[in-house]
């Protein structure tokens, strides 16, 4: 997709890298637009001068697009490869053959068209403002999956089934957004404070128009991180919680095995006593008229006075 300054290409071919990018590249930059990644292999934010001589003035970099992953739910990164100089800003973005089904390459052909009649810098604000924006995305959608993990833990309820699984889970997805975060932040912050910068004929690439823009995006970017940070912090305390929760289950289920064992022993020790196939005279009660009742009133009453008890005390449920 071409729209005045700004060129991007989804999986060129050779011959179209070679008529959108500018002359003189490195061999090295050249390699690496040239080249596919495979899924697993994570993005590095970062933006470079490649300035050798008076007539080669550009910069050359890439920025880690984030995906989520529904299958493995986790988060992994697509590259967008970019060249950029005061004519023109090349975005390069390929996708890795083995790309998991649920993962779709990102749709950036809009941003071309928003950008026409912008410079090639306000063009680089434009999509780390995309970039930030998804980042925010899914670091909100893993703190609402936290949140609810969370709520259970903090209000003694029962907690989800594999919730072990999905706290382990959601730590790796926080760990990996921080790692998308922190570089491309650099990237951000090293435009605002003039050390990543072009300058011809007194004229920066980025304007103090772009560096303003990318404050907002710095902003995003730094809460962002600060969720990240809070969350991964949280989680091993919900991972404390969690393993409180169920160290008081393990210790409830032996209290109520205890109380059902007490419940049943006196009740039991009055059957096998009068059962025991003895002289009746040593039991003067075999003679009573209600002699039968009396055992089954006292079975009753002692069931019915333990049952109360551990109530009482928690054994038998919660409190």
């Amino acid at each position: 997709m071409t729209s005045g300054n700004w060129v991007h290409l989804v999986d060129p071919t050779t011959s179209d890298l070679s008529s959108a990018a500018p002359m003189n590249l490195h061999p090295l930059a050249t390699e690496r637009l040239e080249e596919t990644e495979a899924f697993g292999d994570e993005a590095f934010p970062c933006l470079e001068d490649h300035s050798s001589d008076s007539t080669d003035h550009y910069l050359f970099g890439e920025l880690a697009f984030p995906v989520f992953d529904p299958a493995t739910t986790s988060v992994g990164t697509l590259s967008i490869r970019m060249v950029v100089d005061f004519d023109r800003m090349v975005t390069v973005l390929r996708s890795p053959e083995d790309m998991p089904p649920g993962i779709t390459v990102p749709y950036l052909t809009d941003l071309p068209l928003q950008a026409a009649g912008m410079d090639t810098g306000a063009c680089m604000w434009l999509l780390l403002d995309r970039v930030a924006g998804e980042i925010k995305t899914l670091v909100l959608e893993a703190e609402s999956r936290a949140e609810d993990v969370e709520y259970p833990l903090n209000h003694d309820k029962e907690p989800p089934a594999d919730c072990r699984k999905q706290l382990a889970q959601l730590r790796n997805q926080f760990l990996q957004l921080g790692t998308i975060i922190r570089p491309t932040l650099s990237v951000v912050e090293g435009i605002i404070d003039d050390d990543i910068d072009l300058t011809k004929e007194g004229q920066e690439l980025f304007t103090r128009d772009t560096e303003i823009r990318l404050i907002s995006v710095r902003n995003t970017l730094t809460h962002s991180l600060n969720q990240v940070t809070y969350w991964t912090e949280n989680l091993r305390t919900m991972q404390d919680s969690l393993s409180d929760y169920l160290n008081r289950e393990q210790t409830r289920s032996g209290n109520r095995l205890a109380a059902m064992a007490s419940i049943m022993l006196l009740p039991t020790f009055l059957v096998g006593l009068y059962g025991m196939n003895i002289d009746s005279s040593y039991f003067p009660e075999f003679g009573w008229l209600n002699g039968y009742l009396l055992a089954w009133i006292l079975i009753v009453v002692i069931t019915a006075i333990q049952v109360v008890l551990f109530r009482r005390m928690g054994w038998l449920s919660r409190r």
